[in-house]
């Protein structure tokens, strides 16, 4: 029993000596050692990123202050170039204002010459207190747009057109309104146009002879047919003429009524189909005329394209 023992026990010393060489020597043990040092080695470079890590950080640090002034340098560059912009175009409005004012001084473009074209009823005098300008005058100093609504703001001017010519010289054209008629407005005797708007009021010192208007309440719809016969009679399409009129009615009754001065015979035009009407007014006035009933015809009516005659008596 004791020899088994031992040898046991030396089987066992032996066993143990093999698990310590199988630990430390031979193939395994060469295995537990690399992983060891694999260990160890792994500890000492997992150190390495840390500090590689730390680094970076401080690297990091470093380039975002640098780009932080780099951006208040920038900001700083543009603030003092808008800075000197903005000298620079309150310096040039300075001499550009300086510049204008003694342009708008000096003799060199002092008006001398004003002409004014275009007039055949209103006084250049007249023209030029309307424009409110007078010799002398800076030539540059003249707003020629407020000049040209000063002009038309006259009632005899329907429009002016103004002109400046270095180094001394205006030039205004205007172009009148026209006088057709006289038209009894607000109890007053009036100049009207062909269409029969009113232009002014008549003066005795400036009237015209022209035929009077009347329009009856509810005709005023009616007055452009004045112009369209201003236009009849200026083209010889009317057996009579403007100077021959005494005076016009537009009425509910007839239409377009015409008293002539030098014949007692009223005219009466129907308004729908002017132009038509007077055609075929003009033929029985011919026929009237040839066979020597023109002075017996006290009303002459053309109405939609027929003519009826009413003698006197």
């Amino acid at each position: 029993m004791s020899a088994p023992a031992r040898g046991a026990s030396r089987l066992g010393l032996g066993g143990g000596k093999s698990r310590n060489a199988h630990s430390y020597g031979g193939p395994a043990g060469k295995d537990s050692r690399a992983k060891i040092t694999a260990s160890r080695t792994g500890s000492r470079e997992g150190r390495l990123p840390l500090a590689k890590v730390k680094v970076n950080r401080s690297r990091s640090v470093g380039v975002a202050g640098v780009g932080t002034v780099s951006l208040i340098g920038g900001l700083f560059t543009k603030l003092c170039a808008m800075v000197v912009g903005c000298v620079v175009l309150v310096a040039v409005s300075v001499g550009l204002l300086a510049g204008y004012r003694w342009l708008t001084t000096i003799d060199y473009f002092t008006i001398r010459d004003l002409q004014v074209t275009g007039l055949s009823r209103m006084a250049r005098e007249d023209v030029l207190t309307q424009a409110e300008l007078s010799p002398g005058m800076n030539l540059l100093a003249v707003n020629m747009e407020s000049v040209e609504s000063l002009l038309v703001k006259s009632p005899w001017i329907e429009s002016a057109q103004v002109t400046r010519v270095l180094p001394d010289t205006l030039k205004i054209r205007v172009v009148e309104r026209e006088p057709s008629y006289l038209v009894q407005y607000e109890d007053s005797l009036c100049y009207a146009d062909g269409e029969g708007r009113i232009i002014d009021k008549v003066q005795a010192d400036t009237f015209v002879s022209l035929p009077q208007v009347e329009v009856e309440s509810g005709m005023e719809r009616h007055l452009p047919v004045l112009e369209e016969l201003r236009k009849a009679i200026a083209a010889k399409q009317t057996p009579f003429g403007l100077d021959q009129v005494a005076w016009i009615r537009l009425s509910w009754r007839y239409g377009l009524e015409v008293r002539l001065m030098d014949r007692n015979v009223m005219l009466c035009v129907g308004v729908d189909d002017l132009k038509n009407n007077l055609t075929h007014m003009g033929l029985v006035w011919a026929n009237l005329a040839k066979r020597g009933e023109l002075d017996s015809a006290a009303i002459i009516s053309a109405q939609n394209r027929k003519v009826w005659v009413e003698k006197h008596g």
